[in-house]
């Protein structure tokens, strides 16, 4: 190989490292964005669970209307520190990605509720009216909801317009050595071609030489052609991950919005209003109109269920999780007598082994799973036979199975991984669809898994499976 040619495979080599590189490049960016569109999420769904209608707020009026309960107050206190922090990691995060970011009505109002907070021990005392009290504690918080939606929607364009930045420069440095490169291949291309026209000039005495360079060329071309289709195969990769990436993204905006702009909000004044009506109204309703305003309260219980719901999965798929010696009989019983009231006017009878393995768990989300399975033996049960729930566990050299086991009406085989998808109800009972996705889940943070024997009318045999060996916290 002469100089020259020595030289474009050098530089054929280098901008096809070069084009590598710019790819990875691009994806290390971009998995930083998703990371950071993430933690900007999270932030935000943190500082509305603070701020709502389950945290200072729900907290500050349930203080005000029992203020002998003191512990009301101090949680208020609580979530206005946690929301208070939020909000500053919000302005420093907004700070980095779009210059001068403040909340100052999300501040406001995180003020206001705590210099309630502070006066309203020393108004009670006083035995202010009534309505001084309700002007005191009166606060227009609509400014700032208005303002936690307007920075959400600034991050998420501030991170598009970022996003759609680095993959245009992306594209751009990947054409402009694209270029490069088919002009290097198409300078070896003419030099090779060059060298084999020079021999065939040459006498026959050096037609064994020559067909030995027509080897080495068809050699180099289907080296070439194999790069050519490496570098193809990783940026369509690029282009799958950055679909599923937006796809993902897209998921979670969808979630954000539905649970702070379409639940959240209006739930607690909806309730409120229909419960006063109920109860001021009972003794002129017609049986129509009570139905009616049944329904409604009934669907506002089932949108407190569902939100309620949809938040503990949404904690469950983000919070890492820490693994202990679990005693599980000890949670059964537990979660039996958080159950107490419906058992005993189910009359259902809750056989507990006498002994248990111990599982590797966390045990709040164990609970969580027993509470969840228990419900739903009494909630499906057959109405015409006394329901029977057994729950045993046993052991392999791998796993510890807890078996939950009952009679109630069971679900067709052909329904038996449908149960888990979210939002999926085989009956009209009271529930959300949520209960068994956040089984599943929180199995699945285990590495373990849950599984269903079922037959229609036969009941069901739900077996948890926790491995035997130490796992990481994640």
């Amino acid at each position: 190989m002469n100089i020259k040619n020595l030289i474009l495979s050098t530089l054929l080599l280098f901008l096809i490292t070069l084009e590598a590189l710019i790819a990875l490049d691009y994806l290390a960016q971009e998995k930083e964005m998703r990371i950071k569109r993430i933690e900007i999420y999270q932030t935000i769904i943190e500082l509305q669970s603070q701020i709502g209608y389950v945290g200072l707020i729900h907290n500050f009026k349930n203080y005000m209307l029992r203020p002998q309960q003191t512990n009301y107050r101090d949680r208020a206190i609580v979530n206005f520190k946690m929301a208070s922090k939020q909000v500053a990691s919000l302005e420093s995060m907004g700070g980095d990605l779009i210059g001068d970011f403040r909340m100052p009505e999300t501040r406001n109002m995180l003020n206001a509720y705590k210099n309630r907070l502070d006066r309203l021990p020393e108004l009670m005392m006083n035995n202010v009216s009534a309505r001084e009290l309700d002007q005191f504690v009166k606060f227009n918080d609509l400014p700032s909801r208005n303002e936690i939606e307007l920075i959400f929607r600034q991050f998420s364009d501030a991170l598009n317009t970022k996003a759609t930045s680095v993959l245009y420069s992306s594209l751009i440095a990947c054409l402009v050595i694209l270029i490069f490169l088919i002009v290097t291949i198409s300078l070896m291309i003419r030099s090779l071609f060059k060298e084999q026209r020079e021999a065939l000039e040459i006498s026959k005495k050096f037609n064994t030489e020559l067909e030995e360079n027509k080897a080495q060329i068809e050699s180099s071309q289907i080296i070439l052609l194999n790069v050519m289709k490496d570098v193809e195969s990783e940026k369509q990769e690029a282009s799958r991950l950055n679909k599923e990436l937006i796809s993902k993204n897209n998921e979670m905006e969808q979630f954000i919005y539905t649970v702070s702009h379409d639940l959240k909000s209006p739930l607690v004044t909806i309730s409120g209003f229909a419960n006063k009506l109920n109860t001021e109204l009972a003794d002129t309703l017609t049986e129509r109109q009570t139905h009616r305003l049944n329904r409604i309260i009934d669907n506002i219980n089932n949108m407190e269920r569902l939100l309620s719901d949809l938040l503990e999965l949404s904690k469950i798929v983000q919070q890492p999780i820490v693994i202990t010696e679990v005693d599980v009989k000890q949670i059964i019983l537990e979660q039996s007598q958080v159950l107490e009231d419906v058992i005993t006017e189910s009359e259902a009878k809750i056989n507990i082994a006498d002994s248990f393995h111990t599982v590797k768990a966390n045990e709040r989300l164990l609970s969580e799973i027993m509470l969840n399975l228990l419900s739903n033996s009494i909630r499906y049960r057959e109405p015409n036979r006394k329901l029977v729930v057994d729950i045993y566990s046993s052991q392999t050299d791998k796993s510890t199975i807890i078996h939950i086991k009952d009679n109630g009406i069971g679900i067709d085989p052909k329904y038996h991984d449908l149960v888990f998808a979210i939002f999926e109800r085989l009956s009209t009972n009271e529930g959300s669809g949520v209960g068994l996705t956040i089984v599943r889940t929180i199995m699945e943070k285990h590495k373990g898994r849950v599984s269903l024997e079922s037959e229609l009318g036969e009941g069901c045999h739900f077996l948890l499976e926790f491995p035997n060996h130490e796992i990481d916290r994640f």
